[in-house]
C-alpha cells in the first residue's frame, strides 16, 4: 500500500490534485486510516493514475474521465475509438490553418502579390442573365457554364459575369446573378437547367421587379431573360487571375477603405476567354473629415399621399435597390436600431420623422442634419414596398451616396403620435426626498452611468449642444427644468405641469415617462443623474441616456 505522497512522487500527481480527484471521485483511496486520516492506495491504482493522466493529456473533461472509469473494458474502447476521430478531425484543421499560416507569411515576406487598383466610369454589358440563391461559389460558375452552352453561339460575346448581391457572409446561401455577354437578342421562351442544383429559389425575366419563383430542376428548365449592367457612377477595377479572387478582392476592399470610398452597388466578376478576371465594384468617393451637413429644406408645403399612410417594417438596408430580393435580407436583424417607420397622416411629424408625398423627412442630430429622402413604391409578391434613398450620415456629412431602405407595409392605419408612443407606469411614491431638492446644473450627457468620468466629457456631445440645462427641484413634487432650443440656441423654461418629481423619479406629464435619477459620489463631489426618455426611447424602443448635474451652492 502506498501512502499518499509515495503514490503523489511515482505518478508525478501533485497530493493537492489528489485529494481532488478523491472529492470528486475520480481515484479513491483504498484504505483510510481512521485515526489519522493518512491514505492509501494499492499498487493496482497505480494503472489507474497513469489512465487518468493520459486521458487528461488526450482532452477527456474530469466528468469524462470520472464516467470512463466505471465504464468495462470494451466500452471504454470505443469510448477512446470516438476521441481517436476527434483528434483526427482536428488534425486535419490544424494541418489545414498551418497551410493558410504559410500562405500568409509568404504574403507577407515576399510581398509578391501587388494589385493595380484604379477607379474609372465603366462601360455597359447587354447580358443574357438569371439571378439564384445557390449554395456556394463553384455552383454558380457551374451554372454559368451551362448558362453558356444553352445560348446560340453566334450570339455569345466574350465576357461572362458573376454578381455577388451579398453585403455579409451568409453560411450557404448566396445572393447571385449569372450572365453571359450577348451581341442581339435572345431567343423567346430561353431556358437552361443548372447542374447539381436540385431546388433553388430563382429570379426570373420579372427579377426587375423582385418577382421570385421556386422550381424544382427535375421538373423544368430555368428562363433566362436579358438585361443590360450599367455603371453610372465611378467603378474600382482590379484585374486578377481566376485563383486570385479571394486575395484579390480583400486587397480591393482594403484599398477602398484606405481612399475613403463608400461602396455603392454589388461587386461584379468579370471573366475574359483567357481566363483573365476583373473585379468592378460600384462605388463613390468620400470627403476624409466630416464637413458642415449639406441639409436639405424639409419646412415645404405638405402633399398628400394615401398609399403611404400605416405601418411600415423595415426589412433591409442595402448599398443599391437592385440588391433587395424578397425573403433574403442582406442587413441581419440586430443590425439598425430602426425596425419600423410610421406614416402619420397629414405629414405630422413625430421622433425624427415627417413626410410629403415622394419624400420621408428626416430631421435629427447635433448639429442639425436635415433631409428629403425620396421614396418609390412598388407591389412585389403580394407585398406592398417602399424604397427609400436614405440619405443619413454619410450622405450629409461625407459627401456619400443615399443607401437604399426597405420597407414592407403592414397596415393602413391612420395613426397618430399618442397611438404610438411608449408610455411609462407613473410610481405613486411620495416626494418625500429632501436630499435632491434645489437646482441642478448640466454637466454631460452619457449612454450609462458608469461612463461618466468627471473632467472628462462625453466627445459625442458637447457642453454648448445639450439640450437640458437645469433641473429644479421643488417641495412637494414641484419642478421647473430649462432646456436650450437647438435652433436658435437660446433657453426657455417648461411650465409648471410639465414636469414634477416623487421619490426616485423625474415625471413628464406630457408625455407620460418616468425617468429615474440617483446619486453617484466622484472625488468627494455630489452628482445627480437623471435617464433621459427622448423620442429614441419613446418612439424608437433604445436604452434611455442619462443626464449628469452638479448642485448649484
Amino acid at each position: 500500500m502506498y501512502k499518499i505522497g509515495e503514490l503523489s512522487k511515482l505518478c508525478n500527481i501533485s497530493v493537492k490534485a489528489l485529494r481532488y480527484y478523491d472529492n470528486q471521485g475520480i481515484l479513491c483511496p483504498k484504505e483510510i486510516d481512521p485515526f489519522t486520516g493518512y491514505r492509501y492506495y494499492s499498487a493496482a491504482q497505480l494503472s489507474d493514475c497513469y489512465r487518468i493522466l493520459a486521458m487528461k493529456e488526450l482532452g477527456f473533461t474530469l466528468e469524462e474521465i470520472r464516467a470512463g472509469q466505471k465504464l468495462p473494458g470494451r466500452e471504454l474502447l470505443g469510448l477512446l475509438a470516438d476521441k481517436e476521430r476527434e483528434l483526427n478531425t482536428l488534425l486535419t484543421r490544424t494541418q489545414q490553418r498551418i497551410a493558410t499560416l504559410r500562405r500568409l507569411s509568404g504574403a507577407i515576406e515576399e510581398e509578391k502579390t501587388m494589385y493595380n487598383i484604379i477607379i474609372r466610369k465603366s462601360e455597359e454589358i447587354h447580358i443574357a442573365y438569371v439571378r439564384l440563391l445557390l449554395t456556394d461559389w463553384p455552383q454558380g460558375h457551374q451554372a454559368l457554364t451551362a448558362l453558356r452552352k444553352a445560348l446560340p453561339e453566334e450570339l455569345q460575346g466574350n465576357r461572362t459575369v458573376l454578381i455577388d448581391y451579398e453585403t455579409e457572409y451568409h453560411s450557404g446561401c448566396f445572393d447571385m446573378g449569372l450572365g453571359v455577354e450577348i451581341a442581339g437578342k435572345l431567343p423567346q421562351g430561353l431556358s437552361f437547367l443548372p447542374p447539381c442544383l436540385e431546388k433553388m429559389s430563382v429570379g426570373g425575366p420579372a427579377l426587375a421587379t423582385g418577382v421570385t419563383t421556386e422550381v424544382s430542376a427535375s421538373v423544368r428548365a430555368l428562363p433566362v431573360s436579358e438585361t443590360t449592367i450599367h455603371f453610372p457612377g465611378e467603378t474600382a477595377c482590379l484585374i486578377c487571375g481566376q485563383d486570385e479572387y479571394d486575395q484579390a478582392i480583400v486587397a480591393l476592399h482594403q484599398h477602398l477603405e484606405e481612399q475613403h470610398c463608400q461602396i455603392t452597388g454589388p461587386t461584379y466578376q468579370i471573366t475574359y476567354e483567357d481566363g483573365v478576371t476583373e473585379i468592378k465594384i460600384p462605388i463613390c468617393r468620400l470627403s476624409a473629415t466630416p464637413q458642415p451637413p449639406r441639409n436639405d429644406d424639409v419646412q415645404g408645403d405638405f402633399e398628400n399621399d394615401e398609399r403611404v399612410i400605416g405601418h411600415w417594417e423595415l426589412v433591409d438596408v442595402l448599398p443599391s435597390k437592385e440588391q433587395f430580393l424578397p425573403g433574403h435580407p442582406k442587413t441581419q436583424p440586430g443590425v439598425q436600431s430602426i425596425r419600423d417607420l410610421y406614416f402619420l397622416p397629414d405629414g405630422e411629424w413625430y421622433w425624427c420623422f415627417g413626410w410629403t408625398k415622394g419624400y420621408l423627412l428626416t430631421s435629427f442630430g447635433y448639429p442639425k442634419q436635415q433631409s428629403r429622402n425620396a421614396y418609390t413604391i412598388e407591389e412585389i409578391d403580394g407585398e406592398t414596398y417602399m424604397f427609400i434613398e436614405m440619405r443619413f450620415q454619410t450622405y450629409l456629412l461625407y459627401g456619400g451616396a443615399p443607401e437604399c431602405w426597405v420597407l414592407r407595409q403592414t397596415d393602413h392605419r391612420r395613426y397618430t403620435r399618442q397611438d404610438i408612443r411608449k408610455k411609462d407606469p407613473i410610481p405613486q411614491t411620495p416626494a418625500n426626498d429632501l436630499r435632491v431638492i434645489g437646482t441642478w446644473q448640466v454637466c454631460d450627457l452619457v449612454r450609462r452611468p458608469e461612463d461618466f468620468i468627471p473632467g472628462r466629457p462625453n466627445p459625442a456631445f458637447p457642453h454648448d449642444a445639450l439640450f437640458w440645462r437645469t433641473a429644479r427641484f421643488l417641495p412637494e413634487g414641484e419642478m421647473r427644468n430649462t432646456f436650450r432650443s437647438v435652433n436658435d440656441m437660446k433657453s426657455y423654461t417648461d411650465g409648471p405641469q410639465v414636469w414634477r418629481w416623487v421619490s426616485g423619479y423625474v415625471i413628464c406629464n406630457s408625455v407620460s415617462t418616468s425617468s429615474m435619477y440617483r446619486f453617484q459620489e466622484y472625488q468627494g463631489a455630489e452628482y445627480l443623474l437623471i435617464q433621459w426618455k427622448s423620442g429614441d426611447y419613446t418612439y424608437g424602443g433604445e436604452e434611455p441616456y442619462w443626464y449628469v448635474f452638479r448642485k448649484e451652492p
